[in-house]
């Protein structure tokens, strides 16, 4: 045999061992298993289980072993790991680390597959959430699932008995202000405020951006929370509580858990007629709570400009899964159409994809709120948390200080500028 024969027949040979690799997702002999991180509660888990079996089903040579964590271990968990050599194939990924992990490169650069795939249309979902937590540096390494964007809640009951027109997108911060004082109110005459007119955003954020501000520079490069726009901002959110006493104060709400969750059981016992959250609000905090009156739910007032946070989660595929293709497959099946769609009647949940979130499924269900679409409409006005390394860090030691302000310790103003060379120290040596 010559040498070239030889040359022919091995080339041949690695042709075909390639070919079968690349067939090996339908090969009904070899199975493949699978591990999925995610998070969520027990509704969500069962919905989870039961999409997952349907995947099987569907790929009758994937098994998926699902790891479901406590929303705030999951970061933690992605890193220990992938330390240690073991990360799951797929993962469950929050916006507000997002950026941390694709800089500390633990996903797969998703580009290729999505460009590769013609099942596949990156077109249907909202390009807010694809570039706030989808796209790092230009290229896509996670695949959006859900929109989480904040909008106010407010007891028509309350407006109604006080002759106050519904609020609307005419409202600014000034209308706001005079609405939740003629709200706020001694009902029993003790000398205690008992019912409020409104509670503050959990995402600072908000204010700043509303207030013409920013948390970074264009460039990325400095921390900008020390400038007017954004410390004036934060100090219209303490003012609310401390100054105005709209809302109720951090002292007030002490032994209650949080601030935030406090307002939302006075929002549902009737007591507080305007509450800040997101849509999911509505299913899995206020529902079978509130039985005494009919809320609905607005856009957020104005500031000098009008904005809100914008978060969610998304699925991601881990650099280091040993089954990409497989993985892949998992990946689109969690980010689909029937997976969002479950999402949003179940929990009211935004979906990512146009299609599902502009459906019946989601805007068309019969309960409240009625005017749902709001949120929908809220999304152009949406700022993502900033694409840098630092973001975890970052935001833990901003709320550290702005919760001084909250508390009447210290001026907006002098927080804001203790922690912004702090930030900038840390934007100098990130990844």
């Amino acid at each position: 045999m010559t040498r070239s024969f030889l040359l022919i027949a091995l080339a041949a040979v690695t042709v075909v061992g390639f070919l079968g690799c690349s067939r090996r997702s339908t090969n009904p002999g070899r199975i493949v298993t699978l591990t999925m991180l995610t998070w969520g509660g027990e509704r969500e888990e069962k919905s989870l289980r039961a999409h997952v079996r349907e995947f099987e089903k569907a790929h009758p040579n994937i098994r998926v072993k699902l790891l479901i964590t406590p929303h705030v271990r999951v970061f933690d968990k992605l890193m220990i790991t992938t330390a240690g050599g073991r990360p799951p194939d797929i993962s469950r990924i929050s916006s507000l680390w997002f950026h941390s992990c694709a800089a500390k490169r633990l996903f797969e650069d998703l580009e290729p597959y999505a460009e590769a795939d013609p099942s596949f249309d990156l077109s249907d979902f909202y390009k807010e959430a694809v570039d706030g937590w989808g796209r790092h540096k230009g290229r896509l390494y996670a695949v959006p699932t859900d929109i989480d964007v904040y909008a106010m809640y407010y007891n028509k009951d309350l407006f109604d008995r006080n002759g106050i027109g519904y609020p609307d997108w005419s409202w600014d911060w000034r209308k706001y202000l005079e609405t939740a004082k003629k709200l706020t109110k001694d009902l029993d005459g003790d000398g205690r405020c008992d019912q409020w007119g409104t509670s503050i955003d959990q995402f600072w954020q908000s204010y700043a951006y509303q207030n013409g501000g920013s948390i970074l520079s264009g460039d990325l490069e400095r921390c900008t929370i020390a400038e007017p726009s954004a410390y004036e901002a934060f100090q219209w959110m303490s003012d609310l509580m401390n100054k105005h006493h709209v809302s109720p104060t951090t002292e007030e709400t002490a032994g209650s858990g949080s601030t935030f969750l406090y307002s939302m059981k006075l929002f549902a016992n009737g007591r507080l007629g305007m509450y800040i959250s997101g849509s999911w609000a509505a299913e899995l905090q206020l529902k079978g709570l509130v039985k005494d009156f009919t809320y609905d739910v607005a856009p957020l007032p104005k500031g000098k400009e009008r904005a809100t946070f914008i978060g969610g989660g998304g699925y991601a595929m881990l650099k280091r899964s040993r089954h990409k293709k497989e993985a892949w497959e998992l990946l689109k099946w969690m980010t689909g159409p029937e997976y969002q769609r479950r999402a949003a009647l179940d929990s009211q949940i935004i979906p990512s994809r146009r299609s599902v979130a502009e459906s019946g499924a989601y805007l068309k269900q019969d309960k409240p709120p009625k005017h749902r679409e709001v949120f929908l409409q809220m999304i152009e006005y949406g700022r993502p948390t900033p694409p840098v390394s630092i973001v975890p860090e970052m935001n833990e030691m901003i709320t550290a200080e702005i919760a001084l302000t909250l508390l009447g310790k210290k001026s907006a103003r002098e927080a804001c500028e203790a922690i912004a060379p702090k930030i900038d120290q840390l934007l100098r040596h990130q990844e």
